[in-house]
């Protein structure tokens, strides 16, 4: 169970929840899409099916791609809407009560692909150390659900002139006169944002691939606007369909150089780059910060899911891995980590296929192309006991 926001009351600095349930083991799971049972109004809805995909500098970005199978796939019609920054928690170090556990050896490049699966069971602490199981290849609930070609439905290259298709690009910059809202309560809201990720823009812009320093985030949704089918948002915020289902693909071409921050504030992390996701709702209605009564806005703090597709733990750190957020449920993250691409690109995936998402370091040579086919998903999600830049999230039984 998790907390949904039902209102967000920027005149009296309040939020309201619900007590939502969901399938705790199965492919209703928060992250997978769920399909959430209200307690308070014993319905069942298909909104909050969503994540977002978000980006913290230092960080060149030159491709992202998105990918899903034919039955997950958007086919609400694109909206323009008028439509969030609190600067409270978008660049602090992240505080988690998982154990960092780091791979100990030398910070060569690791050759071999490992795959490892957090095997915690709900509402339990993850163990101290993974175990490792063989990846469930049989048809059934564990395997990919039809071996179909997977559709590109989103794609960005920074080349000149940047592009991008099926994308948009946010921050929490809110600001009534261009895009989103702000009001004192909660501060800036979800706001369409410059090319460089630092200014409010008036509509969507195409991201230049360039994120200086850690002090600039941005969050990633799809190009379709909200309308009812989106679950409550933040009134006057921008906002966005994410993207849904148990079956979906992000890839990413990216480099991150060692840049320290420019401003005065201290209180945010430098020179510490990520990539991550979201459920959906939570930047929608307030990613940083609590009511005045301190109770979190978003659903984030009960649960709702975040996972860390790969992030610098420390200033400078040379070692980026991957962590999975969900409290009170299944969470944690494994040894397996790769090396910071300083001075290089480096190509990523991260990959949702029922009960797991699986993250790892692509072949330089892999190609973003219009389609993927099964074969080519199955292939980057098959095990293998020797990587230590492949790992394993098991959400589900």
């Amino acid at each position: 169970m998790y907390n949904r926001t039902t209102y967000v009351d920027p005149n009296k600095g309040i939020c309201g929840h619900e007590t939502v349930g969901y399938g705790g083991t199965d492919e209703l799971t928060p992250l997978f899409g769920e399909v959430v049972l209200s307690v308070a109004y014993r319905h069942r809805s298909a909104k909050s099916r969503q994540v977002s995909m978000h980006l913290r500098g230092p960080m060149n970005v030159s491709q992202l791609a998105v990918y899903q199978l034919p039955g997950d796939m958007h086919t609400l019609q694109k909206r323009h809407t008028v439509p969030f920054y609190n600067r409270q928690r978008a660049t602090e170090k992240r505080k988690t009560n998982t154990k960092k556990l780091l791979q100990q050896s030398a910070l060569a490049k690791p050759s071999h692909r490992r795959t490892l699966t957090v095997t915690s069971e709900p509402n339990e602490e993850p163990q101290g150390t993974p175990t490792t199981k063989q990846a469930d290849t049989a048809p059934g609930r564990g395997s990919i659900r039809r071996a179909a070609d997977w559709n590109r439905v989103a794609y960005y290259t920074s080349a000149s002139p940047a592009d991008a298709t099926g994308l948009s690009f946010l921050a929490n910059l809110g600001d009534p006169r261009k895009s989103g809202t702000f009001d004192y309560a909660f501060g800036n809201s979800l706001s369409y944002v410059s090319s460089n990720g630092g200014v409010v823009a008036p509509e969507s812009m195409p991201f230049d691939g360039t994120l200086a320093t850690s002090e600039r985030e941005i969050a990633v949704f799809s190009d379709k606007a909200c309308d009812q089918d989106c679950p409550y948002w933040r009134p006057n915020a921008t906002s966005h369909f994410g993207w849904a289902g148990s079956s979906k693909a992000f890839f990413i071409e990216f480099q991150m150089d060692h840049y320290q921050n420019t401003g005065t504030d201290q209180g945010m992390i430098s020179d510490a780059p990520a990539w991550w996701f979201l459920n959906a709702a939570i930047p929608r209605i307030l990613q940083y910060g609590s009511d005045r009564n301190n109770v979190p806005c978003s659903c984030w703090s009960t649960g709702c899911g975040e996972f860390d597709a790969f992030e610098v733990l420390g200033k400078g750190e040379e070692r980026a891995k991957s962590t999975l957020h969900r409290q009170g449920n299944l969470e944690g993250g494994d040894s397996n980590y790769f090396r910071r691409p300083v001075g290089r690109m480096l190509k990523f995936a991260v990959i949702w296929t029922f009960p797991n998402i699986t993250a790892l370091v692509l072949d330089d040579d892999f190609d973003f192309s219009e389609s993927l086919s099964d074969d080519q998903i199955r292939q980057l999600v098959s095990y293998d006991p020797d990587s230590w830049v492949h790992s394993l999230f098991a959400i589900g039984d």
